[in-house]
């Protein structure tokens, strides 16, 4: 099983299907883990999520209308209510134009942080979904970002939390080439590896210079979190607080919706600090869009991916180590290791 496969695999655990402004009156359609999915709100609002296809001719429900919170078949006009349960076949010619046997598969949905939720296994879900930390918060300012990456999951949580690709693909703003020695631990736990970096921030580079104060100590983490999503925090104190979570829902082997929620604390002057950093946020994602795009299509040209790890390789391999033992149904043993970067 490659590393693109394995998280089509991992079914237990909640995925974003959406922001929660792009749910409307219309039904919106979705794919996660090759699974096509038919969102709608039901009559008091609240989400719903089946499989799109009818049960009468297989027909895309996505493309149908949504009456009285109930989602209805564009080609013979049979409905479902969230539960799946078809309620209505307008050509019976009976009282009860209901058909009990005719259902199809619901995913319980929630709305939470500003998304829809699906939880994607079988039976009730087991546990809760992220919670984005101090998102919305009053003293902290918030946005998010959905972008659809031609790239697998794993490519896309390596390159989120990976420090050494930020001096090649975004070379001046945040590190430059003069290379210093940075030393960093790692740690695995049972549902994330997380990375504490003893590093002072490039002054030289544009986000240091703009952003962080002249003098203090970077704290930087990064963390992978179980099934899919990355974060990484800038401390620089209590009043000066960066937190970057994207959550990876993948769509198929080379295909993933990350959905990006960017928390700060700045003080006073913080609306004024996103008229600058979201489009800056922008612009470095619209960077890692387009060499994953070219990673992928490296991965379909030779017909399959080839890594080899080195040490300095600090998330990736944990990453798959916790995939692995998941899909086997291991418990990942805790683990700490001490490494040294040049970058």
């Amino acid at each position: 099983m490659t590393e693109s496969e394995l998280p089509l695999r991992l079914r237990d655990y909640w995925y974003i299907a959406a922001e929660s402004r792009a749910l409307r009156s219309a039904p919106l359609q979705r794919t996660i883990l090759n699974q096509h999915v038919v969102l709608f709100r039901d009559e008091a609002g609240k989400p719903a999520a089946l499989l799109d296809r009818c049960a009468h001719r297989n027909m895309r429900l996505s493309l149908g209308k949504i009456r009285s919170g109930r989602i209805e078949c564009p080609y013979h006009g049979w409905t479902y209510a969230r539960d799946g349960a078809c309620v209505v076949v307008p050509s019976l010619a009976t009282e009860d134009a209901t058909l009990p046997h005719a259902r199809v598969d619901a995913f319980p949905a929630l709305e939470r942080d500003g998304f829809i939720w699906i939880w994607m296994g079988g039976g009730a879900p087991s546990r809760e979904p992220l919670h984005f930390e101090h998102a919305d918060e009053k003293g902290w300012t918030t946005f998010r970002m959905t972008t659809r990456f031609d790239a697998g999951a794993f490519a896309c949580l390596e390159n989120f939390l990976d420090v050494p690709h930020t001096v090649y693909v975004h070379g001046g703003w945040f590190r430059s080439r003069s290379a210093r020695l940075t030393k960093t631990r790692v740690r695995t736990e049972r549902d994330s590896a997380v990375v504490e970096f003893d590093e002072e921030p490039e002054r030289q580079s544009v986000v240091a210079r703009l952003l962080f104060p002249k003098r203090g100590k970077l704290v930087h983490t990064d963390r992978f979190v179980m099934p899919s999503t990355s974060r990484v925090d800038y401390v620089f104190g209590p009043n000066r607080h960066f937190i970057i979570t994207s959550q990876c829902t993948p769509v198929s082997e080379l295909e993933t919706d990350v959905y990006t929620v960017i928390t700060f604390r700045f003080g006073a002057i913080a609306p004024l600090v996103r008229l600058y950093f979201e489009p800056l946020s922008r612009r470095i994602l619209r960077q890692d869009i387009d060499i994953l795009r070219e990673h992928s299509a490296q991965i379909r040209r030779f017909g399959g991916s080839r890594y080899t790890f080195a040490e300095t390789d600090l998330i990736g391999p944990r990453i798959l180590r916790l995939w692995n033992d998941a899909v086997s149904g291991r418990e990942t043993p805790p683990s700490e290791s001490e490494v040294t970067l040049r970058f």
